[in-house]
């Protein structure tokens, strides 16, 4: 049997053999519970569409939260923003907005109810596409950050949830590293983004700033370097060392209970815990997960729901009452070194243990309490 980094494909077959079949009801009153897909307290979806190849551990009960359509299909972000559940659906966009199409962004109540839609993006001119891929709310503002095009022509659009049409902020076009950006995150109110896609030097390395701090002036988002992608880090899977970074594939960034931000570099297989990021006493700490990993996200209660985007088919409601507050779910995509799924990750060694199988792409994920 193969061994991949930290899980191995016999793990993740076994937890597939070993889960319970964690149905929806069939009725639409969200306090009924199936017997296979809730725990004994019982935190039940609050949509009734049964699935049948999404399958979860014993207490976790699943459902289709949103399904994919032909105007909006392949989600990739989930945000929730404290009352709402936002998601970004890609569509067919190429990566760097060269095919001038546009994407999707959905606001919904926490029952997959459809509140408002905008479209993001598209044009005429070459690169004038958007590939929605990083998105984020601003709490103190009430408003949605888009970023689009991962791999060039980077695009920020910025969503009043009251207003019909998204505001665009220049970006640089292109960019220092030639690639783009990808996701946005708020820590203590400042923007940060990480430069995606980068052009390494012959000896493979990234040369570039990898993470920026972003703030908008008139119609222009202005970029402050705040950390290199050749940065100096400890090590948290033991042996503890220090090691200097070599960031190729910086993506999905997520905050820790901590208040730390996290910053998945995917295809080098590893997460940063970046403490005080963006001050004179920044630290970063960096953890290898064995397998290139998208979002990462920490369940706020015991009780609620893991909102899923599987890019390939919908967006799926895993609810339960036996969330760990402490511990982190993350999603492998299907270009991960082992089949796609969403498991828990243990912080201290990097383990992933498998929790919900079936789905064929995870990529962003938002828990919501109940």
């Amino acid at each position: 049997m193969r061994t991949v980094g930290n899980v191995t494909r016999s793990v993740v077959i076994a937890a597939v053999l070993g889960l319970g079949v964690a149905a929806c009801t069939s009725s639409n009153n969200s306090g009924n519970k199936s017997s296979a897909g809730s725990s004994s307290g019982g935190s039940a979806c609050k949509v009734a569409s049964r699935v049948s190849n999404v399958v979860a551990l014993p207490g976790y009960q699943v459902c289709l939260f949103v399904g994919a359509t032909t105007n909006t299909n392949h989600p990739d972000s989930v945000v929730f923003d404290g009352t709402h559940v936002w998601i970004g659906w890609q569509n067919i966009t190429a990566k760097d907005g060269t095919d001038n199409k546009s994407s999707t962004v959905g606001e919904y109540t926490t029952s997959g109810k459809p509140l408002k839609m905008w479209t993001i993006g598209g044009g005429t001119a070459n690169g004038t596409g958007c590939h929605s891929d990083g998105m984020r709310w601003n709490a103190t503002t009430h408003m949605m950050w888009v970023m689009c095009n991962e791999d060039g022509h980077p695009r920020l659009f910025v969503i009043n949830p009251s207003t019909s049409a998204p505001t665009q902020y220049s970006l640089p076009n292109p960019t220092p590293w030639a690639g783009g950006f990808d996701d946005i995150q708020f820590v203590n109110g400042v923007a940060y983004s990480d430069a995606s896609n980068p052009t390494l030097n012959s000896a493979g390395k990234n040369i570039y700033t990898a993470l920026y701090k972003v703030t908008l002036s008139g119609t222009k988002a202005n970029l402050t370097p705040v950390l290199k992608a050749s940065a100096k880090a400890m090590t948290l899977n033991p042996p503890i060392t220090p090691v200097t970074l070599n960031l190729t594939d910086p993506d999905s960034m997520m905050i820790d209970p901590q208040g730390d931000l996290v910053l998945d570099s995917q295809g080098d297989q590893e997460l940063l815990f970046i403490h005080g990021v963006g001050t004179s006493s920044q630290s970063i700490k960096v953890l290898s997960v064995g397998t290139p990993v998208d979002d990462t996200v920490w369940p706020t209660s015991s009780k609620g729901c893991m909102i899923i985007a599987d890019n390939s088919s919908g967006v799926y409601q895993v609810c339960s009452d036996l969330w760990v507050t402490s511990t982190p779910l993350t999603s492998a995509p299907n270009d991960s070194t082992i089949i796609s799924f969403v498991g828990a990750l243990n912080l201290g060694t990097g383990q992933i243990t498998p929790v919900i199988v079936g789905l064929a792409n995870p990529h962003g994920m938002a828990f919501v309490p109940q």
